[in-house]
């Protein structure tokens, strides 16, 4: 991939995340804002320094990520031990281990399903209409169980994971600065529907009379010392805010701090704070860190055979057939494709779940592009042989695609073959 090659993949990729985005950065108006490419250099760096020289084994079940992981990390030694992690799955299908090396592709396939762990198989965080949030759970304060997962975090921030970028905005604001009074938090950040409606309703009332009937269901606040009684026309944005902030940071307040404990791991919230625009790593973006055909189709780079042979015009045929492929999934149109084909109950469900994260993380772990970049840079490389499923190499990042008069000829076996290795290819129903 040449310079301008390179140059429109990041000008796509940082659209995708900044695109339409008005809480980016928050309170953080006059911090400089870094590009992907920046970011990136910025963590490689920071990486170089942090990380030692030693392995740090981890063995984990691909079924129980959850458990098996909070095993490893409770361990004093396993903490202490500031090493790049080597990673090995337990079979699910025999008593062993997978015969697979970690040269980065098991690594970012474990850090792929240990965000996913966190936020949704841990308990530990609750989703808000804006972000996810931790939940106040006294068991897990006593346990530290907050502290280990911001070192989960920081470990998959230096380590080469996709982003855990899943934090709340007011979450972040309370990370990056450890000050109440920076933080500013809406009814809308509530995960409780019934206060979030409560407060907005507060918040909307007309007049006094309609103020006084909507705080007749409102009996909690006379538990919650500070807040502004009576509740007048004049203090109404006071209260809501006060009891916003109560809520969703001083109840949580013992979380988030173990939260900021942890992601001082491998020195990663020092860096946080020196580039504050850095906060989008950890930060729930209203965009996200979604993908475009066009963004993964720059990363899968072809590397085609020379100009004027015989291979390199069905090469090139292969590439058109895989770039329609791709925009088929990002439509939701790839059913169209299989029309003429009986798919089982099976692929029929993996057909309307499938996404442009299955095919990256088939192809390198991820299913989204890590922060510190891919290294090896991912590539699209070519075998002209009789197979027919694509083969994917975690740990080099390159899909091998075959070609042959099957994969080339009309008809939708090119695309059921891309489809069944997806299938086949590991753990990505999950993605």
């Amino acid at each position: 991939m040449n310079y301008e090659e390179e140059e429109a993949v990041e000008e796509a990729m940082m659209r995708s995340l900044y695109e339409d985005t008005d809480v980016f950065p928050r309170d953080f108006g006059s911090a400089n804002i870094l590009t992907r490419e920046e970011i990136s250099g910025i963590l490689k760096a920071h990486a170089d320094e942090v990380v030692t020289a030693t392995l740090k084994p981890i063995h984990i079940s691909r079924s129980n990520v959850w458990t098996t992981a909070v095993r490893q990390f409770s361990r004093t030694s396993f903490a202490e031990n500031l090493g790049t992690l080597y990673v090995t799955f337990a079979s699910d299908e025999m008593d062993g281990d997978e015969d697979a090396a970690d040269l980065g592709g098991p690594r970012r396939e474990f850090f792929r399903l240990l965000v996913r762990a966190i936020f949704k198989d841990s308990g530990a965080f609750e989703e808000t209409p804006n972000g996810f949030i931790p939940r106040m759970n006294i068991r897990h304060v006593q346990q530290k169980l907050y502290k280990m997962i911001g070192q989960m975090m920081a470990t998959i921030i230096v380590q080469g994971g996709e982003p855990p970028a899943f934090l709340a905005p007011h979450v972040v604001d309370y990370i990056m600065t450890g000050d109440i009074n920076q933080v500013h938090v809406t009814p809308d950040d509530l995960a409780d529907a019934s206060l979030r409606d409560s407060l907005k309703r507060i918040k909307g009332a007309g007049t006094q009379d309609e103020l006084e009937k909507i705080l007749e269901c409102c009996e909690w606040r006379f538990d919650v010392e500070g807040l502004p009684n009576p509740v007048t026309m004049e203090n109404k944005h006071t209260f809501v805010n006060t009891a916003a902030l109560y809520n969703m940071i001083l109840q949580r307040q013992s979380c988030l701090n173990q939260l900021i404990d942890g992601l001082s791991y491998y020195k990663v919230l020092p860096l946080l704070k020196d580039n504050p625009s850095m906060r989008i790593i950890i930060l729930d973006m209203p965009t996200g860190l979604h993908l475009t055909p066009e963004v993964l189709a720059g990363l899968l780079k072809p590397s085609y055979s020379v100009l004027g042979s015989n291979r390199r015009p069905k090469e090139e045929l292969i590439v058109v057939k895989f770039r329609a492929f791709l925009q088929s999934v990002q439509s939701k149109e790839l059913d169209e494709t299989f029309q003429e084909r009986a798919l089982t109950e099976t692929e029929q469900d993996f057909l309307h779940n499938i996404s442009l994260g299955h095919i990256l993380a088939f192809v390198t772990g991820s299913s989204q592009v890590p922060a510190t970049g891919f290294e090896p840079y991912p590539k699209m490389s070519f075998v002209h042989d009789d197979k027919h499923l694509p083969i994917a190499h975690t740990c080099s990042n390159e899909l091998q695609l075959f070609i042959n008069s099957k994969t080339l000829a009309d008809g939708d076996f090119f695309e059921y073959s891309l489809l069944v290795a997806l299938m086949n290819g590991g753990m990505f129903s999950a993605v």
